[in-house]
């Protein structure tokens, strides 16, 4: 990671970096090619005080649209911040800032980003400190066919640590127009199931949740938080240091099980 020491340098950097980062990007998709409809991505951000969130959209086809994507912020409440829509030439890049949305920044300044487009999208979301990237998605539009299945729970799954060297945090984030609801679980890593939460989501809300609330921190505790939902939602693992600074961040948009109904039996 680069440091960066004026906020004037931070700029410069942001621009020089993401102006790479699109020369890449469109070298790697010449041949993409048009969509015959929208695709839609859910993502999480932050800009929380000292964080910042940047996105770089690619249209990665010959073809241009007037109106490539629309972009709508929501925070932790769900309540609506932004929206910004733009136009994109075949293989051009824009980065937007979203720190720059957001009026003033507080602890509710994360959650859901959204993003409707109309063409063939490639979309990073860059995530670090006033100083530093910390962490690169490449998201996907794709997700697992539910078509036919009488879907019950969605799965996620994520990487914990609750020692005295590394920390954690769990965000939920409902991307649906429905309340979603579910339980986590905390494992350590013999797979002992050590704590359990109910929660509910509000529609295009947010939920934290940190396992040094519930575990002492100092225990050499780390494993797995698993993640039953009704709805599809998108979970974020933030890694910490032991003095509080951002390491990592991993953006998990994918289930790795769908718990359907059994037609026959009822069971699930």
């Amino acid at each position: 990671m680069h440091h960066l020491d004026t906020p004037e340098e931070t700029l410069m950097t942001q621009q020089s970096r993401f102006g790479f980062v699109a020369v890449l990007l469109c070298l790697a998709l010449l041949s993409g090619a048009a969509i015959t409809q929208a695709r839609t991505f859910d993502t999480y951000y932050t800009c929380l005080p000292g964080t910042v969130t940047a996105v770089v959209l690619t249209n990665a086809s010959a073809y241009a649209s007037d109106q490539a994507f629309v972009l709508t912020l929501h925070d932790a409440h769900g309540t609506t911040l932004a929206t910004v829509a733009d136009s994109l030439d075949p293989y051009e890049s824009k980065v937007v800032f979203l720190n720059e949305l957001v009026v003033e920044a507080d602890e509710f300044s994360w959650g859901l980003l959204h993003i409707d487009a109309n063409v063939l999208l490639q979309i990073g979301v860059w995530i670090g400190t006033e100083s530093s990237w910390v962490s690169v998605t490449n998201l996907r539009a794709q997700t697992l066919s539910t078509e036919g299945l009488d879907i019950v729970y969605f799965w996620y799954g994520a990487n914990y640590a609750n020692t005295e060297n590394r920390r954690a945090g769990i965000g939920l984030v409902n991307p649906g127009g429905v309340p979603a609801t579910g339980t986590v679980y905390a494992y350590d890593s013999s797979g002992e199931l050590l704590n359990y939460s109910d929660f509910t989501l509000e529609p295009y809300s947010s939920a934290y949740f940190k396992p040094e609330t519930v575990f002492p921190v100092g225990q050499e505790l780390w494993g797995l938080i698993d993640i039953r939902s009704s709805g599809e939602i998108v979970v974020v693992s933030e890694y910490y240091d032991a003095a509080g600074t951002m390491l990592d961040v991993d953006i998990i948009d994918s289930v790795y099980y769908l718990q359907a109904q059994d037609p026959e039996s009822g069971d699930s």
